[in-house]
């Protein structure tokens, strides 16, 4: 199309854009969008898989095509001689119907429960489980996201849970999602330590112990120098702030909770709140054994991934 045809037929559709309410505007923002270019799964992948180009057994770079199985391309190491496709040795290795993948993915975008994404993706329910997990496993550890500028930090605690098991490991009685355990002591509690700063850059490892040093070992290194960390009263961001030449700002809850209207740490104690009540409600309580993939959702919920991000994600 020529420049002046397209300025013509530009400024005709944005008088109409102009004349439309906000629905209709909404459903021709929907039609340009179902216009595009969609990109299956195994397109989305392989240039992943081509980035490092390595025999995922012995990490030979030496290999050759060998086949196809279905419309996957296969290869073979000249190395040790195996054959592998481009998903081997990742969490997506062996699991089957690729092409509702990005569907399922746009499910956990929604944070929707595994009945409501088997019912969309037509899947049986134990599909719908193991994929959740697979998704999420190779994030599931991933808490590297460097944090400057306001940074926020507290810690939480959950109930143990052995949520979906039908023994259980240690000799207490079953309760309901994680109700009814002593607050006062830290017995059969997990720790999370949850940090955010003001650019949405967020961490939340799991602590072996609610200890000065597990605090450290898990926050230190991803707190840029010169920051301000805003914590509450706990004597373990002091010697953190120190260390990283920090600003530190001492919150204590009910006296001083903002300090310039600018420090405060209501941004990290809402996110604790929103990932409490939705694991202990929609989701109606995780097994502690699966608790670092729900917080691995978390942090992509709180990036606003879309479908395929999500996917690039769970490739590793």
């Amino acid at each position: 199309m020529k420049t002046k045809s397209f300025v013509s037929k530009l400024n005709l559709i944005t008088k109409a854009l102009f004349s439309m309410t906000p629905a209709q505007r909404e459903v021709v923002h929907q039609s340009i969008q179902a216009l595009g270019t969609e990109i299956s799964t195994d397109e989305l992948i392989q240039p992943l898989f081509d980035a490092l180009s390595q025999c995922p057994h012995c990490h030979s770079n030496r290999l050759k095509k060998w086949g196809k199985s279905g419309s996957i391309q296969r290869y073979r190491c000249k190395g040790c001689f195996k054959t592998f496709n481009n998903k081997t040795n990742t969490p997506l290795a062996k699991l089957h119907k690729s092409h509702l993948w990005e569907e399922y993915a746009r499910c956990m975008m929604l944070r929707l429960t595994l009945r409501e994404a088997a019912d969309i993706c037509n899947i049986n329910l134990r599909t719908a489980f193991l994929w959740r997990h697979r998704f999420l496993k190779a994030q599931s550890g991933n808490n590297h996201d460097k944090l400057s500028g306001i940074i926020e930090v507290d810690e939480f605690f959950l109930a143990y849970s052995e949520k979906g098991s039908n023994t259980l490991t240690k000799q207490t009685k079953p309760r309901k999602r994680g109700g009814n355990i002593d607050k006062r002591t830290k017995g059969g509690q997990v720790s999370v330590l949850l940090s955010i700063d003001r650019s949405n850059h967020m961490i939340n490892p799991i602590l072996s112990a609610d200890t000065t040093a597990e605090i450290a070992a898990n926050l230190t290194d991803n707190i840029t120098e010169n920051s301000v960390l805003c914590s509450d009263v706990s004597w373990s961001y002091v010697t953190i702030a120190k260390e990283k030449n920090c600003d530190h700002k001492r919150l204590i809850n009910g006296k001083l909770r903002v300090i310039d209207k600018v420090y405060h740490i209501q941004t990290v104690n809402g996110a604790i709140a929103h990932f409490k009540g939705w694991v202990n409600g929609k989701m109606k309580g995780v097994a502690t054994k699966y608790l670092s993939n729900y917080l691995a959702w978390f942090r992509e919920s709180n990036a606003k991934l879309n479908k395929q991000e999500i996917l690039v994600a769970a490739y590793g």
